[in-house]
């Protein structure tokens, strides 16, 4: 089963807050090699839980993930700086997740730098190498080595391009649905909801109710076989007017009607503070508020609406295989 996350609107800057704390990869790179300059080998946990302290990152910091959702943001920006240092020539890998510093990178901290980016790594033959290696592969774009030479790392670019492309299917998305027609709309909402889990997959497991006028209730979705758990759904398909608070507390007195405290309000528009207000002062009602972005962002997600047209996969290095041969 899947679940909503309420609060979904004041979380969304929070989260960007504490995303701009993660040091990027560059920044990085010079305590990374700093902290090997006793010679001794080094796990990558251990090197993890220093830097995590040294930026002073908190847990919920250290839980945000990269866009495609596949690894954490900062172990990600870590292993590219590791990785950087590595092709440099100054670290070396010892064993899975071991690494030590080099006599070349001895030597770099003796000229009393304070940092380390890209534009320094270039001095080093190897690293240049490495870096001309990109360029000489025909498949990769012209561009890809000022791409990596940026202030994110290759997953966040990729996931980046991918949050475009999504944000603007995502657009194409809510102006279609907003050109269908009301029942419509609402066979689109509780498809969803069905799609994400809710009612199983059974079509009879979910109904549209809004054309007879149901006190409000445009649809219900039946959680178990003999309907006795519901959920109740509103579909407001508007698209320049935005869920008041007023409508907010009608839904709540629709809801109290049939006797539940648990409900779905979702709009093609969006809704005002007021309204979002308005379920927090209600704790006692379970009711989950999705406005047209993020209609469509769950519809993407949950393949409604959408098809799949091309599908990549990223590969890494399997180090168990080469520590078995």
């Amino acid at each position: 089963m899947h679940t909503f996350h309420g609060n979904h609107f004041c979380r969304t800057g929070k989260a960007r807050l504490m995303k701009e704390r993660i040091p990027d990869y560059q920044t990085l790179m010079y305590p990374v090699l700093e902290h090997l300059k006793d010679n001794q080998p080094h796990l990558l946990q251990e090197l993890f839980e220093y830097l995590a302290g040294k930026f002073q990152l908190t847990d919920d910091e250290l839980r945000i993930l990269v866009p495609s959702g596949q690894q954490p943001l900062f172990k990600n920006r870590l292993t590219w700086s590791i990785s950087y240092l590595k092709n440099a020539g100054l670290i070396r890998y010892v064993r899975k997740g071991v690494y030590q510093i080099t006599d070349m990178g001895q030597s770099a901290l003796k000229e009393n730098i304070t940092s380390i980016t890209t534009t320094y790594l270039k001095k080093f033959e190897a690293f240049k190498i490495w870096q001309e290696a990109f360029q000489q592969q025909d498949e990769f774009p012209k561009n890809i080595v000022t791409e990596l030479s940026d202030l994110k790392t290759p997953e966040e670019i990729i996931g980046s391009n991918f949050k475009i492309i999504n944000d603007k299917l995502g657009m194409e998305l809510l102006e279609l649905i907003k050109q269908r027609t009301a029942a419509q709309f609402e066979r689109f909402v509780l498809m969803l909801l069905n799609g994400m889990g809710y009612g199983g997959a059974n079509e009879k497991n979910f109904e549209v109710v809004g054309q007879s006028g149901d006190n409000g209730i445009d649809g219900i979705i039946y959680q178990d076989k003999l309907g006795i758990d519901r959920i109740y759904v509103q579909a407001k398909k508007w698209s320049e007017n935005k869920v008041q608070s007023k409508d907010v507390r009608d839904f709540i007195g629709s809801l109290s009607l049939k006797g539940t405290n648990k409900g779905v309000f979702i709009t093609t528009s969006e809704f005002t503070e007021d309204a979002i207000k308005t379920v927090s002062m209600n704790p006692q009602n379970i009711i989950i508020l999705i406005d047209g972005k993020r209609l469509t962002h769950l519809a993407i997600q949950y393949n409604v609406g959408v098809q799949t047209k091309e599908r990549y996969e990223i590969r890494q290095i399997d180090t168990d295989f080469f520590e078995e041969l």
